[in-house]
C-alpha cells in the first residue's frame, strides 16, 4: 500500500508530505521501506532497502506481462510519485483561485530550489518546462546571430526534433546549419578534434552550438564539458540537450559551464511526465523566452516571470519532481546510478555473447543505455522484429541501423535501457527473443 498525507490550513497555502510507506509484496522476505519528509529526514535512522531488480516491480505501475527494458524512451513513475501528483491534483481542483494566485508560485518556488541543488545549480538560473523538447524549442527560437555570426553548430547525432527545429524555415536558412557528421564509434579526443576542425573552417561565424549531453540513438555519453569550453573560445554560446541525463547520471550544470542546459525529469528521475528543466547562465537570460507568452507570472527577473506561468495548465509535474527526488533518496541515488551503469554493462555483454557480436561503445560512454549489434546486415527486419517483440515477448526495444566508421555496409543495433526494476534475467530474455525471431525471419 502507498500512504501520502496532505495537510491543508484554512487557506491553503501549505502541503505536506508526511509519510509514505510501501510495503513490497514481491516475496515474502521483502522488507518495508518507510519514507520520511525530506526535511525531515534522520540520517542515523536505519532503513532496509529491497534489492534493485524485480523485487522493486511492485513499486511501479506495469502490467504483469510487461518487460519494460526501454525506460529510455517514455520514463516510468513509481506509485508513490504517482500518489504525490494524484493529491496535488486535488488540492488545485479543492481551490483553484487559491493554487493559482497564491500557492503555485511558492511551490514551485520550493521545488525549483531542491531539482537546482540536485543539478549542480542555482534556484534563480532554474526554470520549468513541460519536456527536453520545449526547453531547446525555448533557447533556438529566442537566440538569432547577428553580423558575420550567423550560424549553429550542431551534431549529426543530434536528436531529431533538435534537427527539426532547427531547419524550420521561419528560424533558420539552410546556410545558417553547419552539422559535424558523427560516425560511431568514436573516442572523445576525436569528436573534440571534428568540432574543433568545424570551428576553426567558419572561424568567426558560429553563435551557437548544440550538443547532446547522452544521444538518443546511440545512448553515448559525451564530453560536454570540453565541448562547450572549446565552442566559447570560439565565441559561440552552447546549448546542451541533457534530455536523458538527469537521473542516469550525475550532473553539475555550473562545472560544464555552458550557457543554456535541458533535461527532462519523466525519463531517468522517476518524475511524471510534463517535468523538465531549463537552466540558463544569468548573463544569458535576457535572451531567452518560452515558447508561449502570458503575463501572470512571478519572479524576481523576466526570466523566472516567464516560464512561471504560461496560461492555465497541470503543472502538478513539476511539483512531483519533489516526491521524486524522495524517492530517490531512499533508495540511494548513488547507488540507482551504479546499479543501472552495472547492469546496463553486464546485460549488453549477456547479449552480445549470445548474438556472437559486441558493444557499440567502451564503458566509459555508457551510463544506463546500452547499444549492441545484432548479427544481421537485413535492416528491412526491423519492422518486423520491433512488431514481434511486443506481441509475442511483452517487451519493446528500438532497433536500428548505423553503419560505423569500420563497417562498409549497416547493421542492426538494439539500444536497451537497464533499470533498477531490471535485472540480468531480462536481457536473457531479449537475447533469446531477438534470436528465435532472427531465425523465425530466415524460415519465412
Amino acid at each position: 500500500c502507498v500512504c501520502v498525507c496532505v495537510c491543508y490550513t484554512p487557506t491553503m497555502v501549505c502541503v505536506r508530505t508526511m509519510f509514505v510507506v510501501v510495503m513490497v509484496a514481491a516475496t515474502a522476505t521483502s522488507p518495508t521501506m518507510v519514507v520520511g519528509e525530506h526535511d525531515h529526514h534522520d540520517p542515523h535512522e536505519e532503513r532496509q532497502k529491497p534489492a534493485f531488480g524485480h523485487d522493486l516491480l511492485p513499486l511501479f505501475q506495469f502490467r504483469h506481462n510487461y518487460t519494460n527494458l526501454n525506460h529510455g524512451s517514455y520514463g516510468a513513475v513509481p506509485r508513490a510519485v504517482a500518489k504525490a501528483q494524484d493529491d496535488l491534483r486535488s488540492r488545485v481542483e479543492a481551490c483553484p483561485d487559491a493554487y493559482y494566485r497564491w500557492d503555485m508560485f511558492k511551490l514551485l518556488n520550493e521545488v525549483r530550489g531542491r531539482v537546482a541543488a540536485y543539478i549542480g545549480g542555482q534556484s534563480r538560473d532554474v526554470v520549468f518546462v513541460d519536456n527536453a523538447s520545449h526547453g531547446v524549442n525555448a533557447v533556438l527560437r529566442s537566440l538569432r546571430g547577428s553580423g558575420s555570426r550567423r550560424k549553429v553548430l550542431y551534431l549529426s547525432s543530434a536528436y531529431r526534433m533538435v534537427k527539426n527545429t532547427l531547419s524550420f524555415e521561419q528560424w533558420f536558412a539552410p546556410e545558417q546549419l553547419l552539422e559535424v557528421n558523427v560516425t560511431w564509434p568514436l573516442s572523445d579526443d576525436e569528436l573534440i578534434a571534428q568540432v574543433a576542425d568545424a570551428l576553426e573552417d567558419n572561424k568567426g561565424e558560429v553563435f551557437l552550438a548544440s550538443f547532446s549531453h547522452i544521444v538518443s540513438l546511440p545512448g553515448a555519453i559525451l564530453p560536454v564539458k570540453r565541448l562547450a569550453a572549446l565552442c566559447h573560445q570560439h565565441g559561440a554560446r552552447v546549448l546542451i540537450d541533457g534530455a536523458h541525463a538527469m537521473g542516469q547520471i550525475k550532473i553539475n550544470v555550473s562545472d560544464y559551464d555552458a550557457d543554456f542546459y535541458v533535461s527532462n525529469g519523466h525519463k531517468w528521475l522517476y518524475s511524471p511526465k510534463g517535468s523538465a528543466v531549463l537552466w540558463t547562465k544569468p548573463d544569458a537570460q535576457h535572451l531567452v523566452f518560452p515558447t508561449t507568452i502570458s503575463y501572470e507570472g512571478q519572479g524576481p527577473t523576466d526570466y523566472q516571470i516567464g516560464f512561471s506561468y504560461q496560461g492555465t495548465d497541470d503543472n502538478t509535474a513539476y511539483l512531483a519532481m519533489s516526491a521524486a527526488l524522495d524517492f530517490r533518496a531512499m533508495l540511494g541515488d548513488d547507488a540507482i546510478m551504479a546499479y543501472m551503469h552495472e547492469l546496463a554493462v553486464e546485460g549488453g555483454a549477456v547479449l552480445a555473447d549470445t548474438w556472437g557480436t559486441e558493444l557499440l561503445l567502451p564503458q566509459s560512454m555508457i551510463g544506463a543505455l546500452v547499444d549492441v549489434r545484432l548479427p544481421t546486415h537485413n535492416t528491412s527486419l526491423i519492422p518486423f522484429i520491433t512488431a514481434e517483440m511486443l506481441a509475442r515477448y511483452g517487451t519493446w526495444v528500438p532497433f536500428y541501423a548505423l553503419q560505423t566508421r569500420h563497417q562498409t555496409t549497416p547493421w542492426v543495433y538494439v539500444r536497451v535501457s537497464a533499470q533498477i526494476y531490471n535485472q540480468r534475467s531480462d536481457f536473457e530474455m531479449l537475447a533469446h527473443a531477438v534470436t528465435e525471431l532472427l531465425h523465425a525471419a530466415a524460415a519465412l
